[in-house]
């Protein structure tokens, strides 16, 4: 018989990328918890395909990178075609900013099992299918999930937190009157994942028809995945017959059942729910939002929900932290999950139009910008992408950096430092939780008179840059703008403040004061808010 834990801190509900990624990150961390997953066992399908460079960093924070990350196939860019065959704009792989390819084209079963295995190396015995949540009742000081287990037999389990990551049709979401606002596609789309495919280029591909745009996305172990767009009168029955695709993939390649993964019929859709947490209660991933898939974000945008509220749940079950940092949650992650949302539906419109006019727009455009290469570029290869940082939340000094190109409040850069044993990227040497980095004089003996080893009751790692030596010093480059400060790093990779080293001390107090720790002195800087 399957046992159930009468209380525990964690409550996650789901098991697919944003519930897992949570698991492994509460393991890293030392928080107790229990993975609840309605299905009896594991979905064997190709839904994301697209690992970024950030979702990388994320995993790479329990090791996976090493791995995983093996198995996935390095984008190098991507490229779209006109009605005519022509290639119209190329796109590169562009810098290591964080120290992964942009994408990495994955097998989401293999990514979950992956996972699986990670969490069950780690902590045996987390994860229950065949479990099924039917009720959450909460209080002040936390919450009782009752569920319907393997038995058949009804179970409920105190915790402090439950992490909803059940994604797109989330029946926490909807149980807690959540709604979710924004759009739904007026056109479907038809979406094959391939065996055996005869292209083997590393390129997506994006053919902006006017008649039926396309995509071709690369897979890995020599697969790929197709995707059309629904015509006025197809029916959902009618374009997933054998008869029906063999006719729409023949430009591409020869239709063969055996070689079909799967073949089905999404619908599209960019909504943001109108509150990411309610009470003891925090929605992740898709439960939260939903983006269409054009610059493929929707799997991602929840890796990055789970790196940003474990570790602030971790401070508060490890270190003490005051509950109410998990407003900070939806303080930092709704603006810029909306604008992923609005990214990939400009995509959308910018490479894939169906109305003449629009086309003809573009083909405008693109003329038109012709004698400016770098504005082409920056529209074409999406250069408009958010940077990856918050204007509000968990950090010091936000609204008035000392320098115009402070990081903080930005993700950290990841460059690779070149020591003895090889090269090593910088995260290896920062730790899995907070960190201290230096790059004076001043800085490193700062950072080296600090007794602690934890902060918030996470890890603190130090690392001195003094003299460092970058395999590539470009990327490492915007770190300078710090370089006679230490700068603080939070386990999300985030820039939480930087100060001039005698200012250290008073620094990582204001940081802890900023978390409502009891014992942490009151008489720094509050964190910012706005």
């Amino acid at each position: 018989m399957v046992a159930y834990p009468q209380d525990i801190p964690v409550v996650i509900i789901g098991g697919g990328p944003a519930g897992l990624t949570c698991a492994n990150l509460l393991a890293t961390w030392g928080v107790d918890f229990i993975l609840l997953e309605r299905e009896a066992r594991p979905l064997n399908l190709p839904r994301a395909i697209v690992l970024d460079d950030e979702g990388a960093r994320t995993i790479q924070t329990f090791g996976l990178h090493r791995t995983y990350l093996q198995q996935a196939r390095p984008g190098i860019g991507s490229r779209y075609y006109d009605d005519t065959g022509i290639c119209f704009a190329e796109t590169g792989a562009g810098p290591r900013t964080y120290g992964f390819a942009k994408r990495h084209y994955m097998f989401q079963p293999e990514f979950e099992d992956a996972l699986r295995a990670e969490l069950d190396a780690r902590v045996p015995g987390r994860i229950r299918f065949n479990s099924n949540v039917i009720h959450i009742a909460q209080d002040g000081t936390g919450a009782r999930v009752t569920l319907t287990g393997e038995d058949g037999g009804e179970h409920t389990i105190a915790t402090h937190w439950v992490l909803a990551c059940d994604g797109g049709r989330s029946p926490t979401r909807e149980a807690l009157g959540i709604a979710m606002q924004g759009n739904t596609y007026e056109a479907d789309w038809i979406v094959v994942d391939t065996m055996d495919d005869p292209d083997d280029t590393l390129f997506s591909k994006f053919y902006c028809s006017t008649t039926r745009p396309m995509v071709s996305v690369p897979a890995p172990h020599g697969g790929r995945r197709y995707e059309f767009m629904l015509l006025p009168g197809e029916t959902r029955e009618e374009v997933l017959e054998d008869g029906f695709l063999e006719t729409l993939m023949a430009p591409f390649r020869a239709y063969d059942p055996a070689k079909i993964i799967r073949k089905t019929v999404y619908t599209f859709h960019a909504r943001l729910a109108d509150r990411f947490r309610q009470g003891r209660i925090l929605l992740v991933g898709d439960a939260a939002h939903l983006t269409p898939p054009f610059a493929g974000q929707g799997m991602n945008a929840g890796l990055r929900d789970a790196h940003n509220v474990t570790w602030k749940i971790a401070a508060v079950e490890q270190g003490g932290a005051d509950a109410a940092i998990l407003d900070s949650y939806e303080a930092e992650r709704r603006d810029p999950a909306w604008s992923m949302i609005q990214l990939a539906v400009a995509m959308g419109e910018i490479v894939m139009p169906v109305d003449p006019e629009q086309m003809v727009f573009r083909r405008l455009l693109l003329k038109a910008l012709d004698p400016f290469p770098n504005v082409r570029d920056y529209l074409i290869q999406m250069r408009f992408k958010p940077k990856p940082r918050y204007d509000r939340g968990l950090f010091l000094g936000l609204d008035a950096p000392e320098f115009e190109a402070s990081l903080v409040g930005e993700m950290l850069p990841q460059p690779t430092l070149d020591t003895p044993d090889g090269p090593v990227l910088m995260d290896e040497a920062l730790g899995s939780g907070f960190a201290l980095i230096a790059q004076c004089e001043a800085g490193r003996q700062a950072i080296g008179a600090v007794e602690r080893t934890t902060l918030c009751g996470l890890p603190l790692g130090t690392l001195s840059l003094r003299g460092a030596r970058f395999a590539d010093p470009d990327t490492a480059r915007p770190i300078r703008t710090h370089r006679d400060q230490v700068m603080l790093i939070r386990p999300d990779r985030y820039c939480a403040a930087a100060v001039a080293p005698e200012d250290l001390g008073a620094m990582l107090e204001a940081y802890e004061a900023s978390l409502g720790l009891p014992n942490a002195r009151t008489d720094g800087r509050p964190f910012e808010t706005a």
